[in-house]
């Protein structure tokens, strides 16, 4: 490889990695920012809420279903998938209505949400992992499941009664519990910190933005698990962050290439520039606008079915919801476990 050669492929990867700590930070500045507004005022909370809900999270549904489409080449499979599972997924949250009524939906929501952002951030970490062999490998894996495990049995402790404006039930959980799991978290995290100190000393970091995601959602978790004493600012918190973060990765997931860099010769005409702006906002501009029509779509036709069936009884707007939310669970932890899909 010529010299030139070589400084172009440095420069590639230097403003791949500047892109992807762009992302990463990013996201976390926007998830905390949310977070500071929220706690502001009650109307700057449900402004905030909403744009999550429309914005973000109806998005985020639409894009898991395009995963499914990419990957799955196998029709029943893919059909067992998007129709058998929803229905017994509905079967599932209806007897859980009759039995505990909203508190037990909103209960399973909060654990099985708090498992599927620590699930998504794993499969992340894996994709920008390019560590060789490292001592404690594993440590930073532990810690993005011992996080959110933390901040779950602390709110559990704190047994807070209404979530979203609905009542919730937490298992009663000693607050010695939470605490001491909270110490073992911190501990881990110290001594990963330490080791990364140690290397970054001995030799120049080759795996920054590994380590830049996990930094980022052990803050998350600490913020809105922890830090944050009301549950719904807490869980807006950690849900902006999963949202944005979700989104982005399907979207370069799905392209059909993956800029690395920028082309040593640039054009001194501004409308070239303009044009080719235009054209690099063309194709995210597309893939979000069709997953927010999309997700609207779904809220909408989920609240006009289960507003018809309130004559049931029972609390079916938040049953036709969490059938979404479930089945978008159970797809994305089907999608994780297939060998690459985590990668680009």
């Amino acid at each position: 490889m010529t010299a030139h050669a070589q400084l172009a492929a440095g420069s590639g990867t230097n403003a791949a990695m500047r892109q992807e700590h762009w992302f990463i930070f990013g996201n976390l500045f926007v998830a905390l920012s949310a977070g500071a507004l929220a706690l502001w005022s009650a109307p700057m909370m449900l402004a905030i809420l909403y744009i999550n809900v429309w914005l973000l999270a109806n998005p985020h549904l639409v894009a898991t279903y395009t995963r499914i489409g990419a990957i799955y080449s196998r029709l029943r499979l893919r059909w067992v998938l998007i129709v058998v599972a929803p229905l017994l997924i509905l079967a599932a949250l209806t007897v859980i209505a009759l039995a505990y009524e909203a508190a037990g939906l909103l209960a399973l929501y909060f654990v099985l949400q708090t498992f599927h952002v620590a699930r998504q951030s794993y499969g992340i970490a894996r994709r920008h992992d390019r560590r060789l062999q490292v001592p404690f490998r594993k440590l930073p894996y532990l810690l993005v499941y011992l996080f959110p495990a933390w901040g779950y049995l602390h709110r559990s402790a704190q047994a807070p009664q209404s979530f979203l404006g609905y009542p919730i039930w937490f298992p009663p959980v000693p607050q010695e519990l939470a605490f001491a799991v909270g110490v073992a978290a911190i501990a881990g995290a110290l001594f990963w910190f330490a080791r990364l100190m140690v290397q970054a000393r001995s030799e120049k970091p080759a795996n920054e933005p590994f380590n830049s995601f996990v930094l980022s959602h052990l803050v998350i978790s600490l913020v809105g698990y922890v830090w944050i004493s009301d549950i719904t600012v807490g869980w807006l918190v950690v849900n902006v962050w999963h949202n944005i973060q979700y989104l982005i990765f399907v979207y370069r997931q799905r392209r059909t290439e993956v800029m690395t860099g920028q082309s040593s010769e640039e054009s001194d005409s501004a409308s070239v520039r303009r044009k080719s702006l235009v054209e690099v906002l063309k194709s995210p501009a597309t893939f979000f606008l069709t997953c927010s029509i999309g997700g609207a779509a779904l809220f909408v036709a989920a609240d006009h079915v289960g507003e018809s069936l309130l004559w049931l009884g029972l609390p079916t707007i938040l049953i036709a919801h969490f059938v979404l939310n479930f089945h978008h669970y159970l797809a994305d932890a089907v999608i994780w476990r297939r060998r690459g899909a985590g990668k680009p």
